[in-house]
């Protein structure tokens, strides 16, 4: 077993029963076979991202309360531990910092956004809420038909279960730190 799926595998089998739940009542609130969520604890299967989608909506945690290493007394990181989600072509990177995991309803990203980006946000569990404080550039975040303009200095919070877009309408990259806190 590699070290994400045992990660995976210890993380699932320690949220499922941290909410106590039998594999059978996992598998209903998944819509996983019992069978294949064994498997998956133990680590003999390799999760599809599509599982593991799965498994965050029906336990309603965060896709990274899976792969989130185990917390120790004291822990550093930074962007320069952490791989970054990548997208628009690699205008935006979004650096994990501090991922979720049991017993911490938040988690923290880095944010640098390259000049002309744009992307829709990563819809979220109902009742999810991002805090955003700009560092640099200047960002325009669209709900809808309104559209709100970040500057350096400036914060904002907002739903994360809306639909909305990140757009980088200044001149140079943003830079941003997003926390996002999940409803208990």
């Amino acid at each position: 077993m590699d070290d994400l799926n045992k990660l995976i595998a210890d993380n699932l089998k320690e949220i499922r029963k941290s909410k106590a739940l039998s594999l059978e009542q996992a598998s209903s609130l998944t819509s996983i076979s019992k069978s294949m969520l064994s498997q998956l604890e133990r680590g003999e299967v390799n999760p599809t991202i599509s599982t593991v989608y799965k498994l965050s909506l029906g336990l309603k945690v965060p896709v990274t309360a899976f792969t989130a290493p185990k917390p120790t007394p004291f822990s550093r990181t930074g962007k320069k531990e952490v791989a970054p989600l990548i997208s628009d072509d690699g205008r935006y990177r979004l650096y994990p910092v501090f991922s979720f995991r049991n017993g911490q309803d938040f988690e923290i990203f880095d944010f640098e956004f390259d000049e002309g980006g744009q992307m829709e946000g990563n819809r979220q569990m109902a009742g999810t809420r991002e805090f955003i404080t700009v560092y640099s550039g200047q960002l325009t975040l669209v709900f809808k038909d309104t559209e709100y303009v970040l500057e350096a200095g400036d914060s904002a919070v907002y739903n994360a279960f809306d639909d909305y877009i990140y757009k980088n309408t200044g001149k140079g990259m943003v830079t941003a730190c997003i926390v996002v806190h999940y409803p208990n």
